[in-house]
């Protein structure tokens, strides 16, 4: 081959690698968008805390892994997950170690004050979304129907921690207040041992 002829070559294929790989944003957006609620509650309640602190990308499970699919349904306590919840579940494991975030799909009609699509089928968890919210003081209010103790986190998107407490005063109507020291998106943790149903949410912001 000669000069020439292999420059035309290499300058094909660092055209194709170039397409190749404008690709891959598109396809994660289009994984990202596809990812159904339910999945990503359940693993953002019952998964995502074992997993924060190994970002990198070195504990990455792929689906091809069968041995990961035990330990799915294990730790998120069901055994009814379809072929695709479970593809799921390694998107936003993958996305975790990649990018160091929690990710939620937006389904843009769903609101935080519609808790019902933001709790585990055990009632168990809550992971809800607040969106973006500016830097300052907020106050939340819940209503429960139950006077159990549960553990309450507020966290954004980046894995930084606004409020963090086991609350163990049992009663049903309950007001926090925490401080968000940069804008970000941010989400609402409950777990509790035992079924947890809240009635009524409200997020005000106080300054």
């Amino acid at each position: 081959m000669d000069e020439n002829s292999c420059k035309i070559m290499m300058k094909y294929l660092y055209i194709s690698i170039l397409i190749s790989c404008s690709f891959l944003p598109l396809q994660a957006e289009i994984q990202k968008k596809s990812l159904s609620t339910k999945t990503a509650v359940i693993f953002n309640t019952s998964c995502a805390k074992c997993h924060e602190g190994g970002c990198s990308g070195r504990l990455t499970f792929y689906d091809k892994q069968k041995s990961a699919v035990n330990h799915i349904q294990r730790y998120s306590n069901s055994s009814k997950l379809s072929e695709k919840e479970l593809k799921e579940f390694f998107t936003l494991l993958n996305y975790m170690k990649k990018e160091c975030k929690l990710l939620m799909p937006n389904k843009g009609a769903l609101k935080y004050k519609d808790v019902i699509d933001f709790s585990l089928s055990s009632s168990k968890g809550y992971f809800i979304p607040f969106g973006n919210l500016k830097a300052g003081k907020y106050s939340l209010s819940f209503i429960a129907k139950e006077n159990i103790a549960f553990r309450m986190e507020i966290i954004s998107e980046n894995l930084d921690y606004y409020f963090d407490r086991s609350i163990c005063t049992h009663k049903k109507k309950y007001n926090f207040s925490f401080t968000i020291d940069k804008s970000s998106n941010n989400f609402l943790r409950i777990l509790s041992k035992k079924p947890f149903h809240i009635t009524a949410i409200e997020l005000k912001r106080e300054d």
